[in-house]
């Protein structure tokens, strides 16, 4: 009678791949959370140059003063954020990012009924992380015309 091999992994077979999918990903982790930070600091300038934005176009549409402030009352603006019409009603809020995201700019940041920034100088928000390491940090810049420009790299 002849012998039949039965096919399938041995016990040892198992466990060296097992340990070898767990040493790829250690190497992976630190990569993943890098990545995992950057997608928050992407998608914060995202609602940053949305809230200018609209900010913006509520100013030409009311045809008066539009203004956008953190909700800190500092220039930590990564608590969250208002944006408020000539009569102070609140048009739109932003709540806080997670801890990993820092977001400084001005105090406050005002349009006028034209849709340009009532600031004499280009006005500058940072969106970075909370720690270092191999994060892109985001500068969105709002130039005397009022238009909000994005850009990868740090704020001059």
């Amino acid at each position: 009678m002849p012998s039949r091999r039965e096919s399938g992994f041995t016990l040892s077979e198992l466990l060296i791949g097992v340990a070898i999918i767990g040493i790829l990903s250690a190497f992976a982790v630190p990569s993943f959370n890098n990545l995992m930070v950057n997608e928050r600091i992407k998608s914060a300038s995202f609602d940053v140059t949305a809230a200018l934005n609209l900010a913006r176009s509520e100013a030409i549409k009311q045809n008066g003063a539009v203004t956008l402030t953190p909700t800190s009352g500092t220039t930590a603006w990564a608590g969250g954020w208002t944006v408020t019409d000539p009569n102070a009603a609140v048009i739109s809020t932003q709540g806080a990012y997670p801890s990993s995201v820092v977001i400084t700019g001005p105090a406050s940041i005002v349009y006028n009924r034209s849709g340009r920034s009532a600031s004499a100088l280009t006005v500058t928000l940072e969106v970075k992380s909370a720690t270092a390491g191999t994060t892109s940090p985001r500068c969105i810049s709002v130039a005397l015309t009022g238009q909000p420009k994005s850009a990868v790299g740090t704020c001059p």
